[in-house]
């Protein structure tokens, strides 16, 4: 469980994750099972390597945190700690941070020209009676004082719990010094904005079954949500989430804007996802995901390899992620209507039946989600994003790979994508090529789009598109399958992921507008929306954040209409 029952620690000088690796150790060896989940938030100079890092961080796909306010979540269910890693040097990563600390491990070094910067922005970071244990040259400075904070005698009883045994580091616990926040002023009521939509883990409806409504539904049920994912069709991974494959790359832009950060965000996030689902035996790589890499084909037509790039298949990954005990799926349930019962939703079909109840609501359901939520009397501001919400279409031309020659080694990705060797479901069935795919207003006649994705792949791998042209039997009109859908775009190409209703009613949510980089998005999107109901520390820094949140700012919004 999250939320109110979780604590959360702050180690503002991570090093070598000694710290981590104690709390592990002591938490692993009793029974958690009755203990609060503990959110440990650390930062890391920009440029970490995981490979310094604790062992406990090489189960999965390695890990370099490249830029400021760079972040990255790992979970140990067992031990029942989350670990945010945030690269950042002081006060400007504390000002990124989303969290109210039960406790702080203070042991960096002084920085002089930004002491008083920095202890002014842990102060709004703190909950209040919060611990900071800090080396006494710290605890000597005027600075905390005037910030709220007060020296813990040694003999007072708060000082045992300054040092708990899940975060001492022998032999540096008699070298610190402890300090409590508790400020003779009130405080304000927006420091715990964030708190007041906290909510227990109770029943949740997720409406949608594609790769964004089951990667909602995996986070919350994580979290001991009972959760229901109701969706139109009669089974789950249908509109855009129905492409057979899907290729997810990094997106390099010269000024690291936002759509790039979350992509780098997304991917890292995806590779650890499929490398548990895989260890838990709920995928298969190779077969439903290959962290193959990608080469990028520039405008001028230079090739650079992307080594973090992988291939997946959405409907895998979306079965594996709803086959979590807690998560109960509901195929052919068109929500039509939408009230309020006292504390508790209720969705309707198109002919009035009951379709679900619940304390907790996320539309996942791209443009689905206008019909049924206009009516209701939701935030003027993600009324004003959501009605700009569009579809286009695209669709993805299949060829069989066969014998040809000149087939890539790795996927292909640039003006289009190309993944030249997808398995069939089955080690046995015959490998196809994959290419695609248009993002077009209206859907294109299938004739127009094998000739556009023919092109695409002419300007991807020519040799191999000249090998297959070779071939009678590809001169044939059922020689090439295909696959169209629609994706949801949003009015400025980010995701709308957020709340719908004020403070403290924030039990309807959303997250859509994923467009193009759903696959890449989905997860970490789940993820954030999934810490901010549970009140736990964003997974995501706040300046990244404010461009993907569902009330944004008006100045965030630019209306094409």
């Amino acid at each position: 469980m999250s939320g109110t029952a979780a604590r959360t620690l702050l180690d503002t000088a991570f090093g070598d994750g000694a710290r981590l690796t104690a709390l592990l150790v002591a938490r692993n060896t009793t029974t958690c099972d009755s203990k609060p989940w503990l959110h440990y938030v650390a930062l890391v100079p920009p440029g970490w390597d995981g490979h310094s890092g604790p062992s406990a961080l090489s189960d999965g796909p390695p890990v370099i945190l490249e830029s400021n306010t760079d972040f990255h979540r790992w979970t140990w269910d067992r031990a029942r700690v989350r670990l945010t890693l945030c690269a950042g040097e002081l006060p400007k990563v504390l000002g990124q941070l989303h969290l109210q600390a039960h406790e702080v491990w203070w042991v960096h070094a002084i920085d002089a020209d930004s002491v008083g910067m920095s202890i002014k922005a842990l102060a709004g970071l703190c909950h209040r009676d919060a611990t900071v244990n800090t080396t006494p040259s710290w605890a000597a400075l005027a600075d905390w004082h005037a910030a709220g904070f007060a020296q813990l005698e040694p003999s007072a009883p708060e000082q045992a719990q300054a040092l708990p045994d899940h975060g001492q580091v022998a032999g540096l616990a008699a070298t610190l010094s402890g300090l409590t926040f508790a400020p003779a002023w009130p405080v304000r009521r927006s420091r715990q904005a964030h708190r007041v939509n906290v909510h227990r883990p109770a029943r949740c409806v997720v409406v949608g079954a594609g790769v964004s409504g089951a990667a909602i539904a995996d986070a919350l049920a994580r979290r001991a949500w009972a959760v229901t994912v109701v969706e139109a069709d009669t089974q789950a991974a249908q509109g855009g989430s129905g492409v057979p494959a899907a290729l997810i790359a990094p997106l390099p832009s010269a000024d690291d804007n936002p759509a790039t950060r979350l992509t780098r965000h997304g991917l890292r996030w995806m590779r650890q996802t499929l490398h548990s689902l895989s260890a838990a035996g709920l995928l298969h790589q190779g077969l439903d995901w290959e962290a193959s890499g990608v080469t990028r084909v520039l405008e001028t037509g230079e090739r650079q390899w992307q080594a973090d790039g992988l291939w997946l298949r959405p409907a895998a990954l979306v079965r594996a992620w709803l086959a979590h005990p807690q998560i109960r799926f509901c195929g052919g349930c068109q929500v039509a209507r939408i009230s309020r019962q006292d504390a508790c939703w209720q969705l309707d079909g198109e002919d009035g039946r009951p379709l679900a109840q619940a304390e907790l609501v996320v539309f996942a359901n791209a443009l689905g989600c206008q019909k049924v939520l206009f009516p209701a009397d939701i935030e003027p501001r993600a009324t004003s994003a959501l009605s700009m919400l569009r579809g286009a279409y695209g669709t993805v031309s299949l060829g069989l790979t066969g014998g040809l020659a000149h087939v890539p080694a790795a996927p292909v990705n640039g003006a289009g994508s190309l993944i030249p060797a997808l398995p069939g479901p089955r080690h046995a069935e015959t490998r196809r090529w994959l290419v695609g795919a248009d993002f077009s207003a209206q859907p294109l006649p299938i004739a127009q789009a094998h000739a556009a994705n023919l092109h695409r792949m002419q300007a991807l791998a020519p040799d191999m598109l000249a090998a297959w042209h070779d071939e009678a039997a590809n001169q044939l009109p059922d020689a090439l399958a295909h696959w169209q859908g629609q994706r949801c775009i949003s009015h400025d190409r980010m995701p709308l992921v957020g709340p719908l209703l004020p403070a403290p009613d924030a039990s309807l949510w959303v997250s859509a507008g994923m467009g193009a980089r759903g696959m890449a998005w989905a997860g970490v999107c789940a993820e954030w929306l999934a810490s901010r109901i549970s009140g736990e520390p964003w997974p995501l820094a706040r300046d990244l954040a404010r461009h993907m949140d569902s009330q944004r700012s008006r100045t965030f919004i630019r209306d094409k209409t």
